[in-house]
């Protein structure tokens, strides 16, 4: 007997060939950004155009995608028309799939302890402040999660339970069904509150339902026909291997399930010094009401009316978020303290909705009395001097 396959044609059913054609395609969306960094650099396909963005689903993402999903199906038909030609059923599948519960499971462990330290969905007081009409449906979805800390922490615990189970052989068909249920609302969040994760969330969705659909005629038997199931009919994946396969394969797999337990530690200390690194950005923190703005105009300091779309009726400063807005105009931005000036220089970088990042801009801040600050700097096209004023209930 070949190491890695069983002799018998009869065994390679119309169903394991479908499964062996979707185990590619899975393989190929997890090795799609290095597929995509490889066909780019050998010229196969033209680069995507560069963004800056902390967001999901850019056109680099996208390429990144077909690219992988072009190569999955090659790579199933190629295997296919090999245990076909062969007449035998191959074990590559199976060790595939192996890869992507692993995978699928590191993911949901990173994500879900993301929430249950709560950094995923911030409650902010510039989102609390603002008319959801005013919001964009991604900031509208951020914000109810992250409304309620123990809501957002049970979400972090549904992902983060799948997530083990599937780390676990025995336990991998209950954390497929789990893992399937969470990323199919997770799916649908981000497709109908247009969230910039659909590639990932559907990807991971399609991870755990190819898992599951292993099982699919027995869940049958059980959920539906009412009827006791029966034992699996093939196999354990190392008894088609020889002995050396065997040692090699259950040792690969002993190494590779620590790495998820290893990588999803240090992701969890990472988190950890991220959330504390977002508690005091910037000294001043709170909601801030303008009292007084001037622009820079025609080489002089001219006084700015409220009704102005110059004039920033608010500013909200609250870990690592600002948020500039009046009745015209609401632009977020990532913050940072100027290391140059950290007393004096604060660091704005304005974002879109789609997390898609500009150049930073230094804005001067000085405290003039701990409830009174003022700002010096430019905001779109403009150059202001505002003096602020604190409105401590806002800041609930």
């Amino acid at each position: 007997m070949t190491a890695g396959v069983t002799p018998a044609f009869t065994t390679v059913s119309v169903w394991h060939l479908l499964n062996t054609i979707a185990a590619g395609v899975a393989l190929g969306l997890m090795l799609s950004p290095f597929l995509y960094e490889l066909a780019v650099a050998n010229g196969i396909v033209a680069p995507a155009e560069a963004v800056r963005s902390s967001c999901g689903d850019t056109p680099a993402e996208w390429a990144a995608v077909r690219v992988g999903i072009i190569w999955g199906l090659v790579t199933g038909v190629a295997l296919v028309a090999g245990q076909v030609v062969r007449r035998q059923r191959w074990v590559v599948p199976d060790v595939v799939l192996d890869v992507v519960a692993l995978f699928l499971s590191l993911t949901l462990l990173k994500y879900g302890f993301v929430k249950v330290l709560g950094t995923q969905f911030p409650r902010l007081w510039a989102n609390l402040d603002t008319p959801p009409a005013e919001l964009t449906p991604m900031r509208v979805a951020w914000q109810f999660f992250g409304y309620s800390a123990a809501y957002q922490q049970f979400l972090g615990w549904g992902e983060v339970l799948p997530g083990v189970l599937l780390l676990f052989r025995r336990t991998r068909t209950l954390g497929a069904f789990i893992a399937a249920v969470v990323m199919l609302n997770v799916f649908l969040v981000n497709i109908f509150f247009d969230v910039c994760v659909k590639i990932g969330s559907g990807s991971y969705l399609f991870f755990a339902l190819l898992l599951l659909s292993q099982d699919a005629d027995r869940m049958w038997q059980f959920f539906v026909a009412h009827r006791p199931t029966a034992l699996r009919t093939l196999p354990a994946t190392a008894a088609r291997f020889g002995k050396r396969g065997r040692v090699l394969y259950r040792g690969l797999g002993v190494l590779l399930t620590l790495g998820v337990i290893g990588l999803t530690a240090q992701d969890l200390q990472g988190i950890r010094e991220y959330a504390a690194s977002q508690k005091s950005v910037f000294p001043y923190t709170g909601v801030w009401e303008t009292i007084q703005a001037a622009r820079w105009t025609d080489g002089r300091w001219q006084p700015l009316a409220p009704a102005d779309s110059a004039y920033p009726t608010r500013a909200y400063f609250q870990a690592a978020q600002a948020v500039l807005r009046n009745a015209a105009r609401r632009d977020r931005f990532v913050t940072e303290l100027d290391s140059a000036r950290p007393d004096e220089a604060l660091l704005m970088v304005a974002r879109n909705e789609s997390n898609d990042f500009a150049e930073p801009r230094r804005w001067v801040y000085h405290a003039v009395q701990p409830d009174s600050l003022r700002l010096l700097g430019r905001w779109r096209q403009d150059s202001l001097k505002l003096s602020l004023r604190l409105n401590r209930n806002l800041m609930k």
